[in-house]
């Protein structure tokens, strides 16, 4: 395969993604920006989200997701919190998982009038796909660039690959971080964390002069073949606090709520708030488990 640079620079967010032989990586920071006024509104947002789709041991289809631009729906609901409820619930192959994931977007963000962009990278077992949803026109007219509706837009990649979004996306080329990150496309790495800290390191290199993102971001990775496991990791430095989770979907069952239940319960045992870890019941399974009507 040869190499292949796509980019795109687009609201508020720093998305690095990259399609290499030994699997795919997503890097995405934290922040929550005013777009008009630039003001900080939340340091804290995850933006990403890593999807099994069935026969989940057996090769089925596997993507990492992130988005851009709207962060919050009018009720409070965060973005990547509506998106899990929309995709989980039902093991759908990938095609029928998206198709209902564009009726929803038209349904409930579309009449918002605010911009979105969902970025999918996808790994299966003999290509590789990239592609996702956007509302906005491109390039941007004069005038309000914002569709009554959602494009889904989904390419095979023939070629190893990279892309940027975000509105710290201008900043990572400007700078030369992205023409920096080319030649390690076709280089396999000893280990994928050293991938994954060379992205942490351009998103913090962006960060220190574009205050639209965090300068910590969390970066995913899922392999291509049995060499490497799939692991997520948030880099931050000291002082700096972020939630460590990846939320996950697996055949239709969102593990996201009780991962953070484990966590927390965990958490009590080990400080002594409580002796043992409590059970939780089936009611709220099926709850945490169930799509969004």
């Amino acid at each position: 395969m040869q190499r292949l640079v796509l980019e795109y620079a687009l609201p508020v967010t720093l998305i690095i993604g990259m399609s290499k032989p030994e699997g795919i990586y997503l890097s995405v920071d934290y922040r929550v920006t005013n777009a008009r006024t630039r003001e900080i509104i939340n340091n804290t947002s995850i933006k990403s989200l890593a999807i099994h789709y069935p026969p989940v041991d057996n090769g089925g289809p596997k993507v990492l997701l992130a988005f851009t631009g709207l962060a919050e729906l009018p009720d409070g609901t965060p973005t990547l919190t509506w998106i899990r409820e929309t995709l989980r619930g039902e093991g759908e192959v990938i095609d029928q998982s998206m198709s209902h994931l564009r009726k929803r977007l038209n349904r409930d963000i579309a009449p918002l009038g605010s911009p979105l962009i969902i970025n999918l990278l996808v790994l299966e077992r003999y290509r590789r796909l990239f592609g996702g949803f956007t509302n906005l026109r491109i390039p941007p007219p004069g005038g309000n660039p914002v569709t009554p509706g959602f494009k889904y837009i989904m390419n095979q990649l023939t070629d190893w690959t990279i892309f940027a979004n975000g509105s710290g996306a201008q900043r990572l080329m400007k700078d030369g971080h992205f023409a920096r990150l080319q030649p390690h496309l076709a280089i396999i790495p000893r280990e994928p964390m050293n991938h994954m800290n060379l992205l942490a390191g351009m998103n913090r290199r962006v960060a220190a002069k574009d205050d639209t993102v965090s300068p910590f971001c969390q970066v995913s990775f899922i392999p291509s073949g049995t060499r490497f496991g799939p692991t997520s990791h948030a880099f931050t430095e000291q002082g700096e606090t972020v939630p460590f989770e990846m939320p996950l979907i697996i055949a239709g069952i969102d593990t996201t709520e009780w991962t953070r239940e484990f966590r927390r319960n965990s958490e009590a045992v080990f400080s002594g708030e409580i002796s043992k870890l409590p059970e939780i019941s089936n009611e709220k399974l099926n709850e945490q488990m169930k799509r969004r009507p």
